[in-house]
């Protein structure tokens, strides 16, 4: 049984050494070989560029896709790097080339972030009134609407890492044990998963493997 995981610098695992991240803990938990094909900055038109040679050659059993973190990032007022409607196409089409060779596939939807302020975490890197009037949790949202109806429209499993964290933080947790902070890391990040937020992406796509595997 061979697991793939293609998706950008959250799948990669940066800052954390490998046994910390979200692949390397469903390997040791199914007993399965992996693939990592985790892209710091990949977008979704970036990775159709790179399924052939780096997830459909090696043709796995299973795929998760892990995409949305970059797409959504605005370039200005009126431009994403990768605009909804073009996201989407990008997913179901990576989607049905991966379905077309008998891939199981399991959809991620985007987690929350620290947004912060001009002077911390997202918006210190990226102009804050360029996702007005709603914000940029509220653009991610929309992303993982496209998710959701991708996984529904394609059959695929959905890990509603979203939802996960929701309920998580819902319990009274702090979104600040999931991502990095200054405070646990010494870094403005706010976006990375820290090795429990990977904890909860593994448990969130183990608990829809666990029946499919």
């Amino acid at each position: 049984m061979l697991v793939a995981a293609f998706g950008d610098s959250i799948t990669a695992g940066v800052h954390l050494q490998e046994e910390q991240t979200y692949l390397y803990m469903l390997g040791k938990r199914f007993d399965y070989a992996i693939r990592k094909a985790g892209f710091p900055g990949q977008t979704t038109r970036d990775a159709l560029r790179l399924l052939e040679a780096e997830v459909l050659a090696f043709r796995p059993d299973v795929c998760i896709l892990q995409f949305g973190m970059n797409d959504h990032v605005a370039l200005s007022e009126t431009d994403a790097k990768v605009p909804l409607p073009e996201f989407k196409t990008n997913l179901a089409h990576m989607a049905e080339q991966l379905q077309r060779i008998g891939t199981t596939l399991v959809l991620c939807t985007i987690h929350p972030i620290i947004e912060g302020d001009g002077r911390s975490y997202y918006y210190s890197r990226h102009p804050q009134q360029w996702y007005a009037p709603s914000g940029v949790s509220d653009r991610i949202r929309n992303y993982n609407a496209a998710i959701r109806d991708v996984a529904a429209g394609r059959g695929c499993m959905l890990a509603d890492i979203e939802a996960d964290w929701e309920r998580w933080l819902a319990q009274g947790n702090d979104l600040g044990q999931l991502l990095r902070t200054i405070e646990n890391s010494g870094s403005n990040d706010g976006v990375h998963p820290t090795r429990l937020g990977h904890e909860r992406y593994a448990a969130c796509i183990a608990a829809r493997l666990g029946g499919a595997l």
